[in-house]
């Protein structure tokens, strides 16, 4: 029987939306990178947030912060992952979550408080040695 071991690499695309995220980098930590129409990002370390839930890890980074306007963040929903070591990538399909947070000086405006925009993201999961 092939020894299976937990994904470490995700890369992700669905329309503009581009993202690469892994869990080992060779100098140490998480790295996220994420593009889309509008901006083309890396985040390393303490720029990325997991939280561990019932849906799975949530990653989450921050995309955009204006002032008095809006902050803009990305959310991967990602469940644990086994794949063969050093094996072919195995595909999935896992939800990204785009989230706009309103706001101003005078406080929140009337309606929802956060806007959600979900894509189903596709890609591959592999694990590399770091």
């Amino acid at each position: 029987m092939a020894s299976l071991t937990r994904a470490n690499l995700f890369e992700l695309s669905r329309g503009a939306i581009h993202v690469t995220f892994t869990t080992e980098t060779i100098s140490g930590g998480l790295s996220l990178h994420y593009r889309d129409a509008q901006r083309n990002l890396d985040f390393r370390g303490r720029d990325i947030t997991v939280q561990e839930t019932a849906l799975g890890e949530l990653i989450t980074v921050t995309l955009e912060t204006i002032p008095d306007l809006r902050t803009v963040t990305f959310t991967l929903i990602l469940p644990i992952v086994t794949v063969r070591f050093q094996g072919q990538a195995l595909r999935i399909t896992v939800p990204g979550v785009t989230t706009t947070n309103p706001t101003t000086i005078a406080g929140p405006p009337p309606g929802p408080q956060k806007l959600y925009t979900v894509v189903n993201l596709r890609g591959t999961a592999q694990a590399i040695v770091s």
